[in-house]
């Protein structure tokens, strides 16, 4: 696991490896194959539109996944404003496609824990976090997010499970 004290540009290189390859090895939706980009080379990527570059993850006979992770605090910051409102999308597009939604795969380094929600239990708890917590945002690069925590996702989780590394 990475170094919350190590540049910035060295945990992006890693950032969400940890929490994909949980993914992949405990396989808590069945079969799994890639199906969004992953830190594509040789495009300038923030130059694509916000629904393409914040394609689910992974895609399985049933569904579309997003998988996330968090860390010691508990707290999912990774659900920023523009990539919840592109899910939104891609929940649909999944139906669309005849699949069963999104489905969203947290994986909490600390706990050794995951846990999968459907998309409606996100929408949810961003509602929750907005009216609790407001739109919060990175003091870094003033990106904006909502707030989720990790003990009201394990509260209405359709699964949770553990994994030792």
């Amino acid at each position: 696991m990475e170094s919350p004290n190590q540049p910035f540009a060295q945990r992006f290189a890693k950032m969400g490896d940890e929490a994909e390859d949980v993914y992949t090895t405990v396989a808590p939706l069945g079969n799994t194959t890639r199906f969004g980009f992953r830190r594509p080379k040789g495009v300038k990527f923030s130059t694509f539109p916000e629904r393409v570059r914040h394609q689910p993850d992974f895609i399985t006979a049933s569904y579309l996944v997003e998988v996330m992770g968090l860390g010691r605090d508990g707290i999912l910051r990774s659900m920023k404003v523009s990539k919840y409102e592109a899910l939104k999308v891609w929940d649909k597009v999944a139906r669309m496609l005849n699949l069963n939604g999104l489905v969203i795969f947290i994986w909490n380094s600390s706990k050794k824990q995951f846990l999968t929600l459907p998309w409606s239990v996100i929408v949810e708890e961003v509602a929750y976090s907005k009216k609790k917590y407001g739109i919060l945002s990175f003091e870094s690069d003033g990106n904006t997010y909502y707030r989720l925590d990790w003990e009201r996702l394990v509260a209405k989780a359709a699964y949770v499970g553990s994994h030792e590394e």
